[in-house]
């Protein structure tokens, strides 16, 4: 009702910016304390589903409170609005006013959007900060997607070409199989309480790995490798799918995420070392120096076809790098059916391929030949 008395000119002006100015700070007090009671869920029906891990959860938060805000903003403006078209309608009103401007209205709301603003921004970047710095104790796991499936290897427990993966699904997945077309989808098994550094890459066109339980998106583009994290703080199986249109069967391009207490999934890595052939651990091909925010570096590996390479920088290696590769089979990434096509050099040209470069900017690197 406050809009109403501002436009009658029932307020003393003189103090009308100061009292608004203060009311926005206990609304926003207020927000902000309102919304902790929000922090583990989406606070209406519809949004974000249950979070899972501090990812989730601060985004889930973050969205609670701009929603809260705007909500707020809303029924602040739509009440008076209803009010004064239903009170000044025109058979209520003989003589309309002739007044026009108020110093002490347009200076509220100018004053007011731009420290909401101001707000929202200064939480956006410290979510954003969260999001963007890879955890220093966490375990690596790379992200391969192709048209249309994922897969997913440990490169700290791999060894040479030896890569220990996840293994191909035996059975159909109820919750997305339909009658007459049954589906199957790769699970990523992962500890309950370990951070998850995941490098995600693709070897044909762009996809993006996304699992919305667990606050997880990030691009997969060939030739390029993008990192993102996250956190599963409860067992729990989630699923996930590709989040960015890639062909045809985009909609079939499904996967799940799958966290387990850390002794059970001791075993299981066990067992899939032991698949891979894999007998003593080594250091992981998989390095990533940590820059000052633990987001940056740089990643020499080995040319491309060179299987003792991490199988995310193989496959990035395989796609950016123009010269001719050699023409032994493709690595343990690349399926024999989505191999690029190699074309052999002839004779008097062939030379050793040039090593190539991660260079990551911020939070990702494209991979290139070094000259």
């Amino acid at each position: 009702m406050w809009g109403l008395t501002i436009g009658c000119g029932l307020v003393n002006r003189r103090n009308f910016v100061l009292k608004k100015v203060l009311s926005l700070v206990l609304l926003l007090a207020g927000v902000f304390m309102l919304s902790q009671g929000f922090a583990v869920e989406s606070i209406h029906p519809g949004g974000f589903p249950k979070p899972v891990g501090p990812i989730a959860t601060e985004i889930t938060w973050l969205y609670n409170v701009i929603f809260i805000i705007i909500a707020v903003i809303a029924f602040v403006v739509a009440i008076p609005v209803v009010y004064i078209l239903w009170r000044y309608r025109r058979d209520k009103v003989s003589k309309p006013a002739t007044f026009s401007h108020s110093t002490a209205l347009e200076l509220l709301w100018t004053i007011i959007p731009a420290l909401i603003c101001v707000v929202i921004a200064v939480l956006s970047f410290r979510a954003m900060v969260m999001i963007r710095t890879m955890p220093e104790d966490a375990m690596n796991v790379e992200a391969v997607a192709y048209q249309f499936g994922w897969d997913f290897y440990y490169p700290d427990v791999s060894q040479g070409d030896k890569h220990v993966a996840v293994p191909e699904p035996t059975q159909d997945d109820p919750e997305i199989s339909l009658p007459g077309a049954p589906r199957q989808t790769k699970t990523l098994v992962v500890p309950v309480g370990k951070p998850i550094v995941l490098h995600v890459t693709a070897q044909d066109v762009i996809h993006a790995f996304f699992v919305p339980h667990l606050g997880t998106k990030i691009d997969a583009i060939p030739g390029r490798i993008n990192y993102a994290w996250f956190t599963a703080t409860e067992p729990g199986e989630w699923l996930g799918q590709c989040a960015e249109l890639c062909g045809q069967a985009h909609g079939e391009m499904f996967f799940r995420v799958k966290a387990i207490p850390q002794a059970e999934f001791d075993v299981w890595i066990a067992e899939q070392k032991k698949a891979a052939g894999v007998v003593d651990e080594e250091v992981s091909p998989t390095v990533v120096m940590q820059g000052a925010e633990g987001i940056s570096g740089t990643v020499t590996v080995p040319p491309a076809g060179d299987t003792s390479a991490s199988v995310a920088h193989s496959v990035a290696a395989a796609v950016s790098v123009s010269q001719p590769a050699p023409t032994a089979a493709p690595t343990a990434a690349l399926k024999p059916s989505m191999a690029p096509a190699q074309t052999p050099a002839p004779a008097a040209e062939t030379a050793p391929a040039a090593a190539v470069t991660e260079e990551v900017d911020g939070v990702s690197g494209i991979i290139s030949p070094t000259m």
